[in-house]
């Protein structure tokens, strides 16, 4: 710079040169800066010299930011230049460089701390980082389970694998989980509550969960039981049941009830068959049995008939007499028989519990008989009664008895006899001409004649019968006459 100048010059004619020895990489320190030379003729120069004062350059050190998973070593820590100049890489005397985490250090952020470091011709700024420690990977693998049916589920397990340093299960909380459901099936277990220490970051892998049917290896049997005759029992509805695995169910049952017979006292031995839930198998086919006793009933109280009379009819050789009923307040069902052999059963018939006389024999005399029936209950009760039968004759005097007959061949009216006195015993039938010769004679009441003697037609003409009973002593004549159309 000028001091003196006047009269508005600003500078000298010829100015002075400027120099110093301080180049670009000087270092830091005071440098001369000196003149040479210079003239004007109106002014004396003197020459002053000035200095070069070179100050310390800024320059920030900055640690570098870095990052790890837990468990890891430290990565190594390292750190930057900001404002080296003159190709300079570093300072004279580095800082040092540390961090409070370990190789142990739980997840979260640690400093990256810078210490001294010191170079003349720097002005240092030391910029401190962060170290950051990331959850580690722990990798849990269920363990696939099942279970049998009905039963309860068993503790779901799992492998860890990945912990770090002295790590162990103890870092782990919680338990597993899986999806609901108690029918027969395949499930998926699920992570549930399952959670780690805040180092670890949870890779899960899922397993099945099975439940698979129970198998019966076991029925009950019920207890026997017994009914009154004709009586439906009241079944068991249930019954116990064992599995393979120690459950003990409640099955509903269904009885075959064919093999019994409520109306045949005895023992009877149903077959249970039991409902599966699901979820339940009987791969044995495993059946209950029952006894069921059924009591034995009351005989019938009785039997009547309803009539006991009947008037016979030498046309018809079956012939309704009554109807026989069986007094038993518990039953209605009955099979009633005729006793072989006893009484004059021979002559009868029972045919849905009506009796009827069966027999073409006249049994000639016999105004009573003796019926002996036999009724026989469902439960096998047998009880035996007599009936006594009376067979109704015309007394002989009021026997009707024909007074003419047309034997021509024509199948009408074509033979004459008495067959009312086929109830009488000994009977005698005869028939005389007007001479008193006998043309007919029989002691045989079915026995009739055709108007022959000997062979011969007889003529048409008036003849004289004589029916004589020994029974009764009755005697009885009258006059039959031969006809011919």
């Amino acid at each position: 710079s000028y001091s003196g100048l006047v009269n508005g010059d600003t500078k000298v004619t010829t100015e002075p040169s400027i120099a110093t020895t301080a180049t670009l990489n000087s270092g830091v320190g005071v440098y001369s800066i000196t003149l040479e030379g210079g003239s004007d003729d109106n002014y004396t120069i003197t020459l002053v010299n000035g200095t070069l004062t070179i100050g310390k350059r800024d320059l920030t050190i900055t640690a570098e930011d870095k990052q790890k998973v837990y468990g890891e070593a430290n990565p190594a820590l390292t750190f930057t230049y900001t404002g080296l100049v003159n190709d300079d890489e570093k300072v004279a005397d580095e800082p040092s460089i540390s961090t409070t985490a370990t190789v142990n250090s739980f997840v979260g952020t640690y400093p990256i701390a810078l210490t001294g470091g010191e170079d003349q011709n720097y002005a240092i700024t030391l910029v401190n980082g962060t170290l950051t420690i990331t959850k580690a990977t722990l990798k849990i693998q269920a363990i696939a389970q099942s279970k049998i049916f009905g039963s309860s589920d068993p503790v779901l397990t799992f492998i860890a694998t990945g912990f770090k340093s002295t790590d162990n299960m103890s870092s782990i909380s919680g338990k597993l989980d899986r999806t609901p459901g108690e029918q027969v099936d395949v499930y998926t277990i699920g992570l549930g509550t399952l959670t780690a220490t805040n180092n670890y970051l949870i890779e899960f892998t899922s397993a099945q969960f099975e439940i698979i049917p129970a198998q019966l290896i076991a029925i009950s049997d019920p207890n026997p039981i017994t009914t009154p005759w004709s009586v439906s029992p009241n079944l068991p509805t249930s019954l116990s049941a064992v599995t393979a695995d120690g459950q003990v169910l409640t099955l509903t049952v269904t009885w075959n009830q064919a093999p019994l017979n409520l109306y045949k006292r005895g023992s009877y031995f149903l077959t249970g068959t039991v409902t599966l839930p699901s979820g339940i198998l009987n791969p044995e086919n495993l059946n209950s049995t029952l006894e069921v006793g059924v009591l034995a009933k009351p005989a019938p109280q009785d039997v009547i008939l309803s009539n006991n009379d009947f008037d016979p009819d030498p046309k018809n050789y079956f012939q309704v007499i009554g109807n026989f009923t069986v007094i038993d307040p518990i039953d209605k069902e009955h099979t009633i028989t005729l006793v072989p052999g006893a009484g004059d059963n021979q002559y009868f018939e029972v045919k849905e519990d009506i009796l009827f006389w069966s027999s073409a024999e006249e049994v000639s005399g016999k105004t009573q008989f003796t019926v002996v029936i036999r009724v026989t209950d469902r439960d096998g009760n047998v009880i035996e009664k007599s009936f006594t039968i009376n067979r109704g004759r015309t007394d002989i005097t009021e026997l009707e008895i024909f007074n003419s007959f047309t034997p021509n061949g024509d199948g009408i009216n074509d033979t004459w006899g008495v067959p009312d006195l086929r109830y009488f015993r000994g009977v005698r039938v005869q028939v005389f001409d007007r001479n008193g010769e006998r043309l007919f004679y029989t002691e045989d009441a079915d026995t009739r004649w055709d108007g022959t003697y000997k062979g011969k037609e007889m003529p048409v003409s008036t003849y004289f019968w004589v029916v004589e009973v020994i029974e009764t002593g009755n005697v009885r004549r009258g006059i039959l006459t031969i006809l011919k159309n």
